[in-house]
């Protein structure tokens, strides 16, 4: 049988059917969960829409966006988000360091030997 879900005030107040279960006049059933349809309705059971829209799983996820209440059924939404990466700035290592500050020492040396002999 089809998920369905128990709507009341427009809300969702259940959302299994269970075995046994009480009717609105008050009686208990066992076997509530196999119920004809009509009876099931009438109870404020509605069929649940669970359709899971495609996506890429590699680039994106799915979010619960609620439900749908209509007349005659209940829609579960969802929402397509993109997985953001976020890049953290790293700060250079000692090494890179010592390296860009060769590298700087490097190019003031070189511009002074050219001032000096007057940049061949």
């Amino acid at each position: 049988m089809q998920r369905m879900v128990q709507v009341k005030d427009n809300q969702i107040i259940k959302h299994s059917l269970p075995k046994t279960g009480q009717l609105k006049d008050g009686s208990t059933v066992s076997g509530y969960d196999i119920l004809p349809l009509e009876i099931l309705l009438d109870e404020g059971w509605l069929p649940l829409e669970d359709i899971k829209p495609t996506y890429d799983k590699e680039t994106q996820y799915l979010l619960d966006d609620g439900y749908e209440i209509l007349t005659d059924k209940v829609i579960k939404k969802y929402k397509v988000e993109d997985i953001v990466i976020e890049t953290i700035p790293q700060e250079p290592s000692e090494t890179e360091k010592l390296r860009l500050e060769q590298a700087q020492a490097n190019v003031e040396m070189i511009e002074l030997l050219m001032s000096m002999t007057g940049g061949m």
